[in-house]
């Protein structure tokens, strides 16, 4: 995988709401631990389609470059 830095792109996380974030157009929503779910996930999200959830912030950002890079 090539990472952004590679290229000579940093893109940055935006705060929207506490729980809410924007990267490179797509929505990263964190979501509440529970006794279902015992660790915080991370929901991505572009408009209405939603492209999974995700145990880290990280590896939602990793995914939304991806799918910025299969794009070309």
């Amino acid at each position: 995988m090539i990472s952004p830095l590679a290229r000579g792109s940093i893109y940055a996380l935006t705060v929207i709401s506490d729980h809410t974030s924007a990267y490179r157009g797509f929505s990263i929503t964190r979501l509440k631990r529970n006794k279902r779910n015992p660790i915080t996930r991370y929901h991505v999200r572009q408009g209405d389609e939603s492209y999974g959830k995700f145990d880290a912030q990280a590896q939602a950002t990793e995914y939304i470059d991806r799918l910025y890079e299969m794009r070309g």
